[in-house]
């Protein structure tokens, strides 16, 4: 067996590393975590994250002797018998006795036949399933969402966009700024050709953004009541969410291979929100969140073995 260190900026980094390096499939090894990443300050005082890479023996596959010997029977070349020697076959004793086997059982003539027709069909279980398959019967299927309408009337009577438009105009980022105003508050899309600065290192910059537009606009609504503001480009969201919630299931069926928890990579409320509202189905682990932020992570862990 072979293993390796591997580092990187995260833990996924890390490990995506180390099986690049090995060239073999995550299902392939075993996971140590030996070191998380730290930022530090401003820069100083960062470490990389470390894991140990242990890759798995390779599984046997053992042939019975008997198979054995029979292929090598079948290869044997057949020897040709004179036809004075063949045996003799009586033919009407063969149909009597096949007619004798095939008379139906009296015990079961009186059985009804849906009876008879349950107990000779097959019975299959969720276990002989793959794993995959057994796994996504505890994700049920996303209800698709209602498609929002952005326009940019809405945005020029709407508060929050004429502040975005302004805020990117500074930037020097050259973008256009829609809206959909409802009760459930702003939405607010930007269709620009510069979608990696808006978005940045894991939608950071994105977040910011609509972080700086929801001050703006609750600033002086504290008896008329909160306004949600969320902000999109490119259909970015949905993409993380949907980003998320494979990562979620990938490192809970880890955990449950493994019997040991998972931390992961420091993410944003709303990040972590999306962590757990995935695995809260699962009935092999459970999921909970440790640290202060920015640097607050999600633990999974098998079930019954909960702080």
């Amino acid at each position: 067996m072979r293993t390796i260190q591997a580092s990187g900026k995260s833990i996924d980094e890390a490990i995506f590393n180390g099986i690049r390096e090995l060239g073999v499939s995550i299902d392939e090894v075993e996971i140590d975590i030996i070191q998380q990443e730290t930022k530090g300050v401003l820069g100083i005082g960062a470490k990389p994250a470390i894991v140990r890479l242990i890759e798995r023996e390779p599984e046997q596959i053992v042939v019975p002797d008997y198979l054995g010997e029979k292929d090598n029977r079948d290869r044997r070349p057949r020897e040709r018998r004179r036809r004075d020697d063949r045996p003799s076959r009586d033919f009407n004793a063969e149909r009597t006795q096949s007619r004798t086997e095939a008379a139906p059982d009296p015990a079961q003539e009186d059985a009804p036949a849906a009876a008879v027709a349950e107990r000779k069909r097959p019975q299959r279980r969720d276990d002989r399933l793959p794993r995959r398959e057994r796994d996504d019967v505890f994700y049920p299927p996303k209800e698709a969402k209602p498609a929002v309408e952005y326009t940019l009337e809405a945005a020029e009577n709407c508060d929050a966009a004429v502040f975005l438009s302004g805020l990117l105009e500074k930037m020097g980022v050259e973008a256009k700024v829609l809206a959909n105003v409802s009760e459930e508050g702003i939405k607010l899309r930007i269709d620009s050709g510069e979608m990696g600065i808006l978005i940045g290192h894991r939608g950071e910059n994105l977040d910011a953004m609509q972080y700086l537009c929801s001050l703006h606009v609750n600033r002086n609504r504290k008896e008329n009541g909160y306004i949600r503001v969320s902000l999109d480009t490119e259909g970015y969201r949905e993409k993380r969410e949907e980003t998320l919630s494979r990562l979620a299931r990938r490192v809970a069926a880890q955990v449950r291979s493994t019997g040991r928890s998972r931390t992961l990579e420091p993410m944003n409320p709303y990040e972590r929100r999306v962590l757990h509202a995935t695995l809260q189905v699962n009935p092999y682990v459970t999921t909970y969140s440790e640290g202060e932020e920015p640097n607050r992570r999600v633990v999974i862990v098998p079930k019954g073995k909960e702080k």
